[in-house]
């Protein structure tokens, strides 16, 4: 029994040796530094996800100041077709040009002059003339008469403005008087002779 006690002693100093030249288990956790091998992958992930500098949309440059264009002041009214003939209009001793739209009430109305019309009051803002048959009409809400505007009312209703005011009512546009300086004045508080001719 002696002799095996010093046996066994030395096989667990043998073991103990053996144990102690293994490698030695590493208990921690994986280093978080990328290997080289991380590294070019990433790289070659941005390479795919960047994109080229071709491709990138280059920021639109703005336009110098003095290369802006300036808006010009829209006119009053629309000029209206240069085909269609001027119209002048006599009230006493004063003459005005009217300017015609080109629509069939226009061309209507075209058929019938030279004329003279007594033309009633109304409102204290217009003329008006009843013909006796009907005209084409177009008609639309204008929204605001302006003064020197020929309207027609209607089918047969002629009106000569003489003042701007808003309204709802629905007119076919037949032209306007294109400098309406004293027109007002010419045309009085009462009925009025007016006389419509073709402008030389």
């Amino acid at each position: 029994m002696r002799k095996i006690i010093p046996i066994l002693l030395t096989l667990v100093c043998m073991i103990a040796l053996v144990g102690c030249s293994a490698p030695p288990v590493s208990t921690t956790e994986p280093s978080s530094t990328p290997s080289k091998a991380g590294l070019q992958e990433q790289a070659q992930q941005q390479t795919i996800q960047t994109p080229s500098p071709s491709s990138v949309p280059a920021p639109t440059p703005s336009p110098s100041p003095a290369l802006i264009p300036k808006e010009s002041k829209p006119p009053e009214r629309a000029k209206e077709d240069t085909t269609m003939p001027t119209v002048n209009i006599q009230v006493g001793n004063k003459k005005f040009t009217v300017i015609l739209s080109d629509n069939d009430s226009t061309r209507a109305l075209l058929d019938k002059i030279p004329l003279t019309l007594n033309m009633d009051e109304l409102n204290g803002n217009e003329k008006f003339y009843f013909f006796s048959e009907k005209f084409p009409t177009n008609s639309e809400r204008v929204g605001n008469i302006k003064t020197g505007d020929l309207m027609l009312y209607g089918s047969d209703c002629l009106v000569l403005f003489y003042e701007s005011f808003p309204t709802s009512y629905s007119y076919t546009k037949l032209g306007y008087v294109e400098d309406v300086t004293g027109l007002a004045d010419a045309l009085g508080s009462g009925s009025v002779q007016v006389t419509f001719s073709i402008a030389d």
